[in-house]
């Protein structure tokens, strides 16, 4: 139950995120400008790279704990746990001092105005203590979410998600402007882990942090693990952040601010996608612990034809709907932003689907091959970026992209997976890929008849047309993705739901 529970959270946070960042993203450019949300853009791009800095620690942790919750090795998890925040604690020192130390040079690195660069100081700062501070209260969301209590982390983030919402509202009002936004984000980021502490201390049974269970003994095997999740961490910052840094070096303030548009609702679709997948990464150590190497496969088969069936249709109506919902949101102005959306989505579409893939190899042995693969398809990102940008302009990087997890999470990630689970790409593709596929034409048509008739003129109306078409779309994959079996438990379960209410009136 904590399985399905914890899927649900994730997919409610994650919808509720992307709404306040709906309704927040035009009122923060309204205040601040295209040029200032440029900066903002680029500075968040830049100290995302001070995350690196993890070392991979908090996948190592997450594994640890989701093992010794399937040993019930209560004393092993404290003494791993109660190493790490050390470990930890010198991290976050390290991190504070590189703040220090780069905070002055990184403002070279890209043509600022005196306002720019008067900006960029105080906002560097606020964003890279808090990220140095965060590093050690951050080991009580590893504890809780590998312990299979991710709906208990979900919720508190939520919270701070509206919470953040209200703080940018007032601050920017005050007129702080990407201060102010720093101000915010620094606050319910440090207040997110603090929160969690004391739930770790009372939800998880004998959790324990005492000095002297620390031991570089239990370490090492962590080590082992992080190196590689470090790496792959690596691999996603390239992918996700530093486009931005690139174009800051060829374009304008005002190409970085079209281009995080773009990377940013791709992203967040990417990250809604990736809410299944993280809620199944502990259950697929949990299950590798236990040697159930048939239900690791089920996940890897079954796990990601129902990853589909959330994914496709909100990947293709998006790439349908990119210029429409571009200029409903932010206006002509970011009317560029649309095409690059669509190359932007074309590249989600291998990065989903590896999505399971990926988490299996990792957490049962074949991390180091993963890591090493994605760490070639970030350094191919990055040089076609940099190669492409300067021929193609803003579009090249975005094709960059493209280009190398096509050849890279397509080719090569996907296909070691099936072998690694001993499934073949042909029952893959017929079993898992194939399912989904059918039910995309009516869900277009769908969309295509309802343009006729009605005007995309509102948000409200593009949500109908949406909400129409995706109805269509599962309504299509219900018979061409389900099995007659899982169709047969899907339905009774649906009409045991109706029929509670009823049962519990009588009773009443």
């Amino acid at each position: 139950m904590h399985w399905i529970l914890n899927i649900a959270t994730n997919y409610l946070r994650f919808a509720i995120s992307m709404v306040v960042v709906l309704i927040m993203t035009p009122y923060i450019i309204g205040q601040l400008g295209m040029d200032m949300f440029g900066l903002w853009s680029l500075i968040f791009a830049v100290i995302g790279i001070f995350g690196l800095m993890d070392f991979g620690f908090a996948t190592a942790a997450v594994k640890a704990v989701a093992e010794a919750a399937g040993s019930n090795d209560e004393a092993g998890r404290n003494r791993a746990l109660a190493s790490l925040l050390i470990v930890y604690s010198v991290i976050g020192l390290l991190s504070l001092l590189l703040v220090v130390m780069v905070s002055g040079p990184v403002t070279g690195w890209f043509d600022l105005t005196d306002n720019q660069h008067n900006s960029f100081l105080p906002v560097f700062w606020l964003l890279g203590i808090a990220v140095s501070l965060n590093f050690p209260a951050s080991l009580f969301k590893a504890a809780l979410s590998g312990a299979g209590r991710m709906h208990i982390v979900n919720a508190v983030e939520l919270l701070m998600v509206l919470l953040n919402a209200g703080l940018v509202y007032t601050l920017l009002q005050a007129g702080y402007g990407i201060t102010g936004l720093a101000i915010s984000t620094a606050a319910t980021m440090l207040g997110t882990s603090l929160a969690l502490i004391p739930l770790a201390y009372r939800l998880l049974p004998g959790f324990s942090l005492h000095w002297r269970l620390v031991s570089l003994d239990n370490i090492r095997p962590l080590l082992s693990f992080s190196v590689y999740a470090f790496m792959a961490n690596i691999a996603l910052l390239t992918t996700l952040r530093l486009d931005l840094v690139v174009i800051k070096l060829f374009l304008p303030l005002t190409a970085v601010a079209l281009y995080a548009v773009a990377a940013k609702i791709s992203e967040y679709m990417f990250l809604l996608n990736k809410q299944f997948s993280n809620a199944l990464m502990p259950l697929v150590s949990q299950l590798h612990g236990r040697g159930d190497t048939a239900s690791v496969r089920r996940i890897m088969t079954d796990g990601t034809r129902l990853l589909l069936a959330v994914a496709v249709p909100g990947i293709g109506l998006l790439y349908y709907y990119a210029q429409v919902f571009i200029d409903l949101w932010l206006g002509a102005e970011f009317a560029d932003s649309a095409g690059l959306l669509r190359i932007l989505l074309l590249a989600l579409v291998p990065m989903t689907l590896q999505l399971n893939a990926a988490n299996i190899l990792g957490m049962t042995g074949q991390h180091r091959f993963l890591a090493i693969a994605m760490l070639v398809s970030a350094a191919l990102n990055l040089l076609l970026t940099l190669v492409l940008i300067s021929i193609l302009g803003i579009e090249g990087a975005a094709l960059g992209t493209l280009a190398a997890v096509l050849l890279v999470e397509a080719a090569v990630i996907l296909p070691r997976a099936c072998r690694h689970s001993s499934v073949s790409a042909a029952s893959f593709f017929a079993t898992v890929i194939w399912p989904s596929l059918p039910a995309v034409l009516p869900m277009l048509a769908c969309a295509f008849a309802l343009d006729q008739w009605l005007a995309t003129d509102s948000f409200g109306m593009l949500c109908f047309k949406v909400a129409a078409c995706g109805s269509v779309y599962l309504a299509g994959f219900y018979f061409t993705g389900l099995s007659a079996a899982e169709r047969k438990l899907l339905t009774g379960k649906l009409l045991r739901v109706r029929a509670t209410p009823a049962v519990q009136l009588e009773t009443d």
